[in-house]
């Protein structure tokens, strides 16, 4: 098969997170071209060195955020997979005008204990609207439909009864929303008020600068690297391929390939050319959408030494000139003795406007901002240096409303399907959050290549497999007459379910053990119930298709139904769990209404254990798992359409990931893993909102909730 040709616009940590996954991924399956419009890679993230001395300093992206005590951290876990070795950060203390807060004591001090309470109530305020989980997940529905989603955070900033209070939140979050509160929303004013909260999560940088990460980057990647190639425009071929047109040395040329993926910020976008009427609207509505420019200016003192130390001690310190203004302390994460270096990051409108002003007055200005307590600083000072990024980051990150994820990164999909856009304005504006949109864009070309590969060919708008006999989401005999193909499915069942692994995977994810009730969508012949009953499982059976259906042995006839999983023939809450194979085998606009279905049998949660395009490709080939499969989703997309019928994934917790990453080895001793990894296979488990905690463990032949048996329906016919 013919590698597809993909095009990477952006050099930033977008391009080449994308470029990075891309061959890690799909590497087999694509070539990559990397198109940057300047003369160097890495975009925002800059590590620069002082002429004074030999002193490093981050002329651009400040710090990581650290996600992993309460979840994967992909971020984390690709700074260990190149190496690089961290260093963390921390930044308690506050400056308002002369006064130096480093404790609630010195709060309580300078303004009284009335401050401090005010401060402590919104803090708790915050965390009551937004716990750890959520604050992990970010869910859009939730996001969307939360109560400060469409308050400013002005708004709730003036509500708070203390000004002193007010004037200490307003500058811990100044600098991280790198806009006014007025300009963005109060949930995304939150969310960075919560950064600060122990538990969170933790901020941290990379020993020898961030900018090792892009250099690791660039060691690794295989792309065909090309600075210097500003892209212009972007319009479609004939052939359905995409047609790129740079700028290289004064002089036009044009590029040819099957998908493009533009890592650009929001307002690089905007300066591009869009072929044809239908892209230009689709890429302008786009980009209208996240038109939120939020600005930021550096400006970075060499000083004799470290003066400031004495009086704070933290990595960094956020103090109310400026508007409000971090000051990270450079040698918290490189040596630099004898000297100090202290790092203005400036936000908002204050960043905007003092970016006309020429480098030599706003270190005179940063210099003046020194509080009395360390103005002797004025006197050591040796060098600075100015870095400008205005307009290049989001002031209300992922919009509002925020849209679905694929829809997010797919702006022109009905007009342009090979199109992608990668960003961290799609997400959170930060490292992470680009990372993150890279992944996912990753998963969609990943779907779309092995989809190339494996599926079935489409005839006059039908896949092969779809048969006049058959309901259109029912498997045809050949399917289970020859399971691993050879085999029936009776004959290769124990190769394809084991009853030990489902259930060890129900303790370890939602911490319920037998007895207990499951629905089994997908059943085939009946045989799970059989297996799950002898672990103390009260199992049911839903199958659509009427040929595996009929070798349901008599024993298990009354609970294994011929019926429709789009409209269960159950009341509502009648299952614990449900285990389901057979949504991947239901056309894409069908998924919605199936998964409402789940949602609605259920009391705990849904097991997903049927094919994604992000399984491993060994076991891919071995076991033809794309076979007569209409829904082709990565198990992050599979998730997204779970969580929009209501669930919400039922694992973060990292030790719990581990446990269920272990079961899934060992089952495959000797073989491949079905899944990539643990943070992959995660996507496979969903909880209903409100569900009960485990029950106590009584006898297996008593119900424990007092509910009755549930009702055998009606057989005979499929529901439709």
């Amino acid at each position: 098969m013919k590698k597809s040709r993909i095009a990477v616009v952006g050099g930033g940590p977008g391009g080449l997170f994308t470029s990075y996954l891309l061959e890690e991924y799909c590497g087999d399956l694509c070539e990559v071209t990397l198109f940057e419009a300047g003369p160097r890679l890495g975009g925002k993230v800059v590590t620069r060195q002082f002429a004074t001395a030999p002193v490093f300093y981050e002329a651009g992206v400040a710090e990581l955020y650290d996600y992993s005590r309460t979840g994967p951290d992909p971020l984390k876990q690709l700074v260990k997979t190149l190496g690089l070795s961290t260093v963390p950060m921390n930044g308690p203390s506050v400056i308002l005008g002369d006064s130096i807060l480093n404790s609630a004591r010195d709060i309580r001090q300078h303004f009284g204990e009335a401050t401090l309470g005010a401060i402590r109530a919104f803090q708790q305020r915050c965390r009551e609207l937004c716990s750890r989980a959520e604050y992990y997940e970010g869910h859009l529905h939730d996001d969307n439909r939360h109560e400060w989603a469409s308050k400013t955070f002005a708004e709730v900033l003036d509500a708070i009864p203390d000004e002193e209070a007010r004037r200490y939140i307003t500058v811990m979050a100044r600098s991280d929303l790198a806009t006014e509160p007025h300009l963005t929303s109060a949930l995304n004013g939150l969310k960075n008020v919560l950064m600060d909260e122990p538990g969170y999560l933790r901020l941290y940088s990379i020993v020898g600068g961030i900018e090792r990460l892009i250099d690791a980057l660039k060691q690794r990647i295989k792309a065909d690297v090309r600075l210097r190639s500003p892209v212009v425009s972007l319009s479609s071929s004939s052939d359905g391929t995409s047609r790129l047109r740079t700028r290289t040395q004064g002089a036009f040329e044009e590029h040819s390939f099957d998908l493009v993926v533009f890592a650009l910020p929001n307002y690089s976008l905007q300066r591009l050319e869009w072929g044809g009427r239908d892209l230009r609207l689709a890429m302008e509505k786009h980009l209208a959408h996240y038109d939120r420019p939020a600005h930021y200016l550096r400006t970075s003192l060499l000083f004799r030494e470290p003066f400031w130390r004495d009086h704070v001690k933290s990595s960094y310190f956020m103090m109310d000139a400026f508007g409000g203004c971090c000051v990270y302390d450079e040698g918290a994460r490189q040596p630099c003795d004898p000297h100090g270096v202290l790092g203005w990051l400036l936000a908002g409108n204050d960043a905007l406007v003092l970016a006309n002003h020429a480098d030599d007055d706003l270190i005179a200005m940063t210099l003046d901002s020194l509080p009395a307590p360390l103005a002797r600083g004025r006197d050591l000072f040796l060098e600075g240096r100015v870095h400008r990024w205005v307009g290049t980051i989001n002031a209300l990150p992922g919009g509002h409303p925020v849209r679905e994820t694929r829809d997010r990164h797919t702006p022109a999909a009905q007009h342009h399907p090979g199109l992608y856009v990668v960003g961290d304005y799609l997400f959170d504006s930060t490292l992470n959050g680009v990372l993150d949109s890279a992944d996912f864009v990753t998963d969609l070309i990943l779907t779309k290549l092995r989809k190339q590969k494996y599926a079935a060919p489409v005839v006059n708008g039908h896949t092969a497999l779809e048969g006049a006999s058959q309901p259109s989401s029912a498997l045809d005999e050949e399917y289970h007459d020859q399971y691993d193909g050879e085999s029936s499915y009776e004959e290769s069942f124990e190769e394809y379910f084991c009853e030990h692994y489902t259930t060890d995977l129900i303790r370890t994810i939602w911490g319920w053990s037998p007895p207990y009730t499951l629905l089994d969508c997908g059943s085939a012949s009946g045989q799970t119930l059989e297996a799950f009953a002898r672990k103390g499982v009260e199992a049911w059976g839903v199958e659509n298709s009427r040929h595996i259906h009929s070798r349901t042995p008599q024993k298990w006839k009354e609970r294994n139904l011929l019926g429709d999983v789009r409209k269960l023939p159950f009341p509502d809450n009648s299952f614990d769990f449900v285990y389901d194979t057979c949504l991947c085998y239901l056309p894409e606009e069908d998924l919605g209404v199936a998964i409402a279905e789940l949602f609605r049998v259920c009391r705990v949660g849904v097991y997903y254990g049927g094919i994604a395009t992000d399984m491993t490709c060994e076991v891919i080939e071995a076991h033809d798992l794309f076979d007569q499969v209409r829904s082709f989703l990565t198990l992050w997309e599979w998730s997204e359409v779970f969580l929009r019928q209501g669930f919400r994934l039922a694992v973060t917790d990292p030790k719990v990931v581990a446990r269920a990453w272990k079961i899934e080895v060992k089952s495959n001793e000797g073989d491949f893993p079905w899944y990539p990894d643990g943070e992959t296979m995660r996507h496979c488990f969903f909880t209903k909102p409100g569900a009960p905690a485990p029950p106590v463990q009584i006898e297996r032949s008593s119900r424990r909730d007092g509910r009755d048996p549930v009702p055998p329906p009606t057989r005979g016919e499929p529901v439709r």
